[in-house]
């Protein structure tokens, strides 16, 4: 089974996007002169690391929106007098380009929606496609900058309801406001899918998932003792959890070992460092040393799914690699 870290093909194409830009992120007509550039730079920065030709998409129906008073995107994006620097002309044309470009389809017509119990509104051609999507049973993000007020939806995995042809109807699908959550919603591919993500794709999803963290070529999911299914939803939760606190918590806690297996511990996970026993036995040491990157490194942490097997070793932050932590080890269960 190819479900290595360092030999599993990527197995997106370009019709399995998944993040859809929705028309609502280009609207800087309420916009002051002084709050505009912070805006243009914040899109930008959404769509960086969405914008290789296969992640995102949008609908080409934007370039006709009105961005500014009076002025189409596209006028705004390709005219000298649209009113934008012409840096920041010439990053978003990059980015876009770089997207899927989109024409509205008859699923995608506009319908009221709206999330919980806030006000209904009527979507963009860009949200509607993408909560079509969803509601074929793709796990899909919709791109609203967070300058956007309407809608008015919070960045995360919501459940919407949409206004359809027989009546009404939920989908689940994330929200993409803040760079920060990106990582949120490539976890959920894992998690919120109608179908897990079969174990020979789940490395093709790690560098967006936690890009905190370093991957070894030797790891194998087959090396757990439990089954995909069983250990997935515990996996995604503990390398999350590493991506986001671990480096931080070390720090915040002084490099007190107890306080960091605690706060962990209150996020439902269990972790901690080799026993003195480990490290006085030289055999079961050297099992804690992983190759990665042309250097050797020590996975002296670990987390456990159960105490007495499926453990994930794990570093301590790298300096060498911006303090990332690699994630060496997928096994049943090392020598003590």
């Amino acid at each position: 089974m190819p479900d290595a870290a360092g030999d599993a093909d990527d197995h997106r194409d370009a019709d399995d996007y998944r993040v859809v830009v929705g028309e609502e992120s280009f609207d800087w007509r309420e916009l002051t002169d002084a709050a505009l550039p912070d805006a243009l730079d914040t899109l930008a920065t959404l769509l960086e690391p969405l914008a290789d030709g296969r992640k995102a998409a949008f609908m080409n129906a934007a370039y006709d929106v009105e961005c500014r008073p009076s002025v189409t995107l596209i006028d705004a994006l390709y005219s000298a007098d649209g009113g934008l620097p012409r840096d920041v002309r010439a990053r978003l044309q990059t980015l876009l380009g770089k997207c899927k470009r989109l024409d509205p389809e008859e699923a995608d017509l506009p319908q009221p929606v709206r999330v919980a119990d806030g006000p209904w509104r009527e979507p963009s051609w860009g949200t509607a496609h993408a909560l079509a999507r969803a509601a074929e049973g793709r796990a899909m993000s919709c791109l609203l900058a967070p300058y956007v007020e309407e809608p008015d939806w919070p960045s995360g995995w919501v459940t919407i309801t949409r206004t359809t042809e027989t009546g009404e109807d939920e989908v689940t699908a994330h929200v993409l406001r803040r760079p920060q959550d990106a990582p949120d919603f490539w976890r959920g591919l894992y998690t919120h899918a109608p179908e897990p993500l079969p174990a020979e794709h789940f490395f093709t999803l790690t560098a967006d998932a936690f890009p905190r963290l370093l991957f070894a070529e030797t790891l194998r999911l087959h090396h757990f003792k439990g089954s995909y299914a069983e250990v997935l939803p515990w996996l995604v939760k503990l390398l999350g959890a590493l991506n986001d606190h671990f480096t931080r918590l070390l720090a915040d806690c002084g490099g007190d070992q107890s306080q960091v297996m605690a706060r962990f511990s209150a996020l439902g996970l269990d972790i901690s460092p080799e026993s003195p026993n480990t490290r006085k036995n030289a055999k079961a040491w050297e099992q804690r040393n992983v190759d990665h990157a042309g250097g050797t490194h020590r996975c002296e942490w670990h987390g456990k799914r159960l105490w007495d097997r499926d453990r994930v070793h794990f570093s301590l932050p790298i300096p060498g690699h911006d303090n990332r932590i690699l994630i060496g080890i997928f096994v049943d269960h090392l020598a003590t």
